[in-house]
Parts: structure tokens; C-alpha cells; sequence
């Protein structure tokens, strides 16, 4: 712990945003290596088989949004490596035929996370199939997710000719969860396309970024097709800002100030020993992800079609999403130094 945040910062800050630390417990993988750590998360409205994944590169991605590009593929090829093979010990992968198991993509995001590269790696260079979906929100959807009158969500591409036939199938959907919707609708689509191949989802497993409303909607929808759900949420499992959008460790809802003019805190479910870690590194209200899609150098829109993120929006974004925290929160001085150096790293980055 950075010998500038006391004992009673860490207490205060847990008590004034709710953060759950109490619902973890680490769990013991013959697969762990390093630094890295796995827990399971006991929450009676959430998910049973239900885990957060520690990584150092899951935690620079989530604290340091002037990430992007090659560096950003680096750090989640490494973060997904470790995953992988914790994937495959808890969610009992490493003793089935990689021939059922089956890579949703959703587009453009699910790619960048680097799952599937990584599979591709631990079990030899191995082929797994591989299905598509894009869906898009009517209107823009950047930080507007409205949760209130939700913009119609619709499937603008999808390609699931390699579903396997008359098989029971293993599902990765590697994604950032935020509202769920994206996920509720990629996953009934695929339930649809494997009944027309003959074909049963036994499980299903969730891989990324992902709060807690998120977790309740899809695990409701696995739940309604005897789906068995896994997931693996990297460092934390958040609440959502009301913007639907924003997905933070801890800090001041800023979506909400710009809507109402009030303060809302925000809090996620993380272990105290992964807390310690991110406090030096973690601007208070931050979005971990950021606009993932964009912080990418090349992102899917087909399976077989590419097209440059937009690096330099998801920098200007997060400079002025940063500087307005700072103008309503009441950031410490080791916050607001944590604040000025990613600034500095933004910028230089434009």
C-alpha cells in the first residue's frame, strides 16, 4: 500500500461508497501464477458460480485510460492468458472436447479482450469455433445507456454458420457487461440459432468488465434456458452509473451530477487486498473500461472486416470526463496527484 494513503483513508473510503468487501474469498488454482489472484464472490442476488480475476495488467488497464492501441492488446493478451487457464479449471474446460466449445464475439468489443487469442494458445494452437453478432443502439450510445427509456437495441450483423450440430455446446463471451442488454440479446440469439442446429448451450461463460445489474440480467436469462453461467469479472464487479454506462471501482457518479446537480457515490464488490492495490493507481469515478471498442488500434465490424478505433476520442473523453471529477469530488491530495499524472499521460498520448 502506498505509504501516503493511511489505514483510516482506506477505512473511510470503503464506509463513505459502500464498497462490498466482504463478499469475497480467494480461491486456491493449481493454473495461478505471480501476482495473480482469483476469488469467488458470495452474493444470494448474483450469480452463484461467480469470480473476480486479478491480474497487474487487468489493473493498469482498468486504472490508466492513455492505455490504448498495441499497449492495450499487450495487456489483454496478459490478463487473458492468466484468465484462461483459471477459466478452464474452475468452469471444468480443461476436460472437454475444444471441438463444442464455441466463441461468441460480439462486436466490436468482445475481440479486443483477447480471450480467444489466448485459448488459442493454452491449448496449443487448437481451432475453436467461432460465431459473430454486432448489435447497435439507435441512438448513440457513448456514456447513454438510459436505463429509464432504454434506445432500441437491434442486431445489425451475425454469423453463426459454424455452430456445431446436434451437440451440447460451451459458450465463452468474452465482453464489457454493462447494463446486460447486449448480453440478454446475444445470448437469446444464440439459444435460437443452436435449437435450429440441433444443439444445447450447457454452459455459458462471461469474461471481462462487469457490474452487478449486468450479472442479474443475464443470469436470469441463462437461468429461463438451463443454462449453466460462469463468470469472471476482472478485478471488481461494479454497480453502474446512472448513465447506464460508467463502470467504476469507487468515486462520484459524475453522470448523475451532470443530470441532477447532485452527488451519488458508486462502489463495486472487490477483495480489500485487491482494493490496497488499485488505490494508488485509481482515479475515484473513473470508467475501467472506458470506451473499450475505441481504445483499440483495429476493431471487428465483420468477422472478416476491420476498421480503425478512435484513439484520439476515447483520450480527449477521458480528459474532460477526468477534469470534471475533479471540479465535484472531493479528492484527497494523493487522489488528486493520481489525477494530474494520468492527465499528464492523456495528453501526451493526443
Amino acid at each position: 500500500m502506498d505509504s501516503l494513503i493511511s489505514r483510516a483513508s482506506i477505512e473511510g473510503i470503503i464506509e463513505e461508497f459502500n464498497i462490498d468487501v466482504g463478499s469475497t474469498e480467494p480461491v486456491k488454482c493449481e493454473s495461478l501464477d505471480g501476482s495473480t489472484r482469483v476469488f469467488s464472490v458470495y452474493r444470494s442476488d448474483l450469480v452463484e458460480n461467480l469470480y473476480i480475476v486479478e491480474t497487474v495488467s487487468g489493473r493498469r488497464i482498468a486504472c490508466h485510460p492513455h492505455i490504448v492501441g498495441a499497449k492495450l492488446k499487450s495487456l489483454a493478451f496478459e490478463a487473458a492468458v492468466e484468465a484462461a487457464a483459471i477459466i478452464s479449471e474452475l468452469a471444468g474446460l480443461h476436460k472437454v472436447n475444444p471441438s463444442s466449445i464455441v466463441f461468441e464475439h460480439v462486436l466490436r468489443a468482445a475481440p479486443g479482450y483477447e480471450l480467444h487469442t489466448a485459448f488459442k494458445q493454452l491449448n496449443k494452437n487448437r481451432r475453436f469455433r467461432e460465431v459473430w453478432i454486432r448489435t447497435l443502439y439507435e441512438k448513440p450510445s457513448y456514456r447513454d445507456h438510459d436505463l429509464k427509456e432504454p434506445s432500441p437495441l437491434n442486431i445489425v450483423y451475425e454469423d453463426f454458420s459454424v455452430l456445431p450440430r446436434n451437440n451440447e455446446i460451451i459458450v465463452l463471451k468474452p465482453d464489457t457487461e454493462a447494463t446486460g442488454r447486449t448480453g440478454q440479446l446475444a445470448v437469446e440469439r444464440l439459444v435460437e440459432r443452436s435449437e435450429e442446429a440441433g444443439s444445447t448451450i450447457r454452459k455459458l461463460i462471461l469474461y471481462g468488465f462487469i457490474s452487478a445489474p449486468a450479472l442479474k440480467i443475464i443470469g436470469n436469462t441463462a437461468k429461463k434456458h438451463g443454462i449453466e453461467l460462469f463468470a469472471f469479472s476482472i478485478g471488481n464487479i461494479t454497480d453502474l452509473a446512472y448513465n447506464g454506462y460508467d463502470m467504476t471501482l469507487y468515486g462520484v457518479d459524475e453522470s448523475y451530477w451532470k443530470a441532477t446537480g447532485k452527488i451519488r457515490r458508486l462502489g463495486s464488490i472487490v477483495d480489500i487486498e485487491t482494493l490496497a492495490k488499485y488505490l494508488p493507481e485509481f482515479i475515484p469515478g473513473l470508467d475501467q473500461p472506458g470506451d473499450w471498442s475505441n481504445r483499440q488500434a483495429l476493431i471487428y465490424t465483420t468477422k472478416e472486416k476491420t476498421e480503425p478505433g478512435l484513439i484520439r476520442n476515447h483520450l480527449q473523453n477521458n480528459i474532460e470526463m477526468i477534469e470534471s471529477l475533479m471540479a465535484i469530488s472531493n479528492f484527497e491530495d494523493w487522489q488528486t496527484r493520481i489525477a494530474r499524472q494520468e492527465l499528464r499521460l492523456l495528453r501526451a498520448s493526443l
